[in-house]
């Protein structure tokens, strides 16, 4: 995989605006525009009991919907929830950290993040037998 370069391919409906790790604008900041896909998860909820009188549940990942099989030098954007709901892929990642306005609302985010460490196996298709 080295020299190839890698495409960002944004699976919600959002800009991601990624900035270094210290978070601070620079020449580096990147902005991945939403592709036009969007990769959603279903979340499976069940009440397991109360608690002081609240109810308590447990929720789990379903079905991942709109992720592309793997492409070589392709990465996925992804929600956090359709990243962690697939965790074998080390061609999924997610926006780092968010940064906030004076108002709250979000202006980017520090780095991507992935499920595995990434290096030379970004995008690479694994066999499965």
């Amino acid at each position: 995989m080295k020299n190839q370069r890698i495409k960002f391919v944004n699976l919600t409906p959002h800009n991601i605006r990624v900035r270094g790790i210290d978070g601070a604008t620079s020449s580096t900041d990147t902005t991945i525009a939403p592709s036009g896909e969007v990769a959603r998860v279903s979340v499976n909820t069940q009440k397991t009991g109360n608690v002081e009188g609240l109810p308590v549940m447990v929720q789990s990942t379903g079905n991942v919907e709109g992720l592309p099989l793997m492409v070589g030098g392709a990465v996925f954007v992804v929600s956090a929830m359709v990243r962690l709901a697939m965790p074998d892929r080390t061609d999924v990642c997610s926006p780092g950290v968010l940064i906030r306005d004076d108002s709250g609302q979000p202006v980017g985010c520090v780095g991507l993040v992935f499920n595995q460490p990434t290096g030379d196996r970004i995008a690479t298709p694994h066999r499965y037998w």
